[in-house]
């Protein structure tokens, strides 16, 4: 099967491959196929805020193994709208104002609509699974979109638990919320398309990844600080610095984490291989980035 160009996915590496051009477009059509109503309003603003579409090429380079160009355009759409869903519902919980630089669903629609938008999407990720031609994979992949959601819903509930400013969270309990609030959006893309036999792989590497990139996401957040130091009265407490001994911890975890996805990344197919390579060089970018501006956090409770 002919391959696309995963770093550069709107640019077609050769003719009848999707680009992420088309994904957003799916995404667009089926959600404006639906009733007119507030929370379609507010879900096709959310989508037209963007975003690095990082599960959409994911989910295309691993979709295109065994399925046809127009199934791959859906079952990326699909991972990708669960996601966004997360999002939206993850502003909610955090009470967050922007994202991607512009309003959340929240702070323009409110958080009654930005609820009902974040269900929308949820359900129509699961509907655009069925659109699927090839239906043997279209209940395959409805049945994994099913187990990411409760997956991230359940470490959503595990993050909301554990919201006493300056109170201790176990090590267990923190690696746990991450891998199951990031890790299963990932390991739900990067396996549409492989077989039964390598879906431990995919896990495997949608932990590593997500664990890399909740510490880097963590470490971004205080980089953005205007304090300096920055105060653990601040900070929510499974945030990754109350979880290592200081900044450098964090980024010595996070590059482990990076490298066992590495090993595993060189067992998987292209166009998929390619695609996580890609990502993974972008994160190991960030924690160059982190290295050379270390951070200073007092963490005393």
């Amino acid at each position: 099967m002919a391959t696309m160009d995963v770093r550069n996915p709107t640019i077609m590496a050769r003719p009848g491959i999707a680009s992420l051009n088309a994904v957003d477009q799916r995404m667009m059509q089926i959600v404006q196929s639906t009733t007119d109503s507030p929370a379609r309003d507010a879900a096709i603003y959310h989508l037209q805020t963007g975003g690095q579409r990082m599960r959409a090429k994911l989910a295309l380079a691993s979709a295109s193994i065994q399925l046809q160009p127009d199934d791959a355009v859906t079952a990326a759409a699909a991972c990708e709208l669960l996601h966004n869903a997360s999002l939206i519902h993850d502003d909610i919980s955090d009470r967050d104002t922007y994202r991607r630089g512009q309003e959340t669903v929240r702070a323009r629609f409110g958080e009654d609509i930005a609820l009902c938008a974040g269900d929308l999407l949820m359900a129509l990720s699961f509907q655009t699974a069925l659109a699927i031609e090839d239906r043997e994979r279209g209940a395959a992949l409805l049945a994994a979109l099913s187990d990411c959601a409760a997956r991230v819903i359940g470490g959503q509930s595990v993050e909301l638990g554990c919201q006493t400013a300056g109170k201790r969270v176990p090590l267990a309990t923190y690696l746990a919320a991450t891998r199951a609030k990031t890790a299963p959006l990932i390991e739900l893309a990067i396996g549409i398309g492989l077989p039964e036999s390598q879906k431990p792989m995919a896990r495997r590497l949608g932990e590593a990844i997500g664990l890399a990139y909740q510490i880097l996401d963590d470490l971004d957040d205080l980089s953005h600080s205007e304090e300096r130091p920055v105060h653990n009265a601040h900070l929510h407490p499974l945030h990754a610095i109350f979880h290592h001994r200081d900044g450098q911890g964090c980024l010595k975890h996070a590059q482990a984490a990076l490298a066992r996805a590495a090993r595993d990344r060189q067992a998987l197919p292209d166009p998929l291989a390619n695609a996580v390579e890609g990502l993974l060089e972008k994160l190991q970018a960030k924690a160059t980035q982190h290295q050379t501006a270390p951070l200073t956090v007092t963490t005393e409770v």
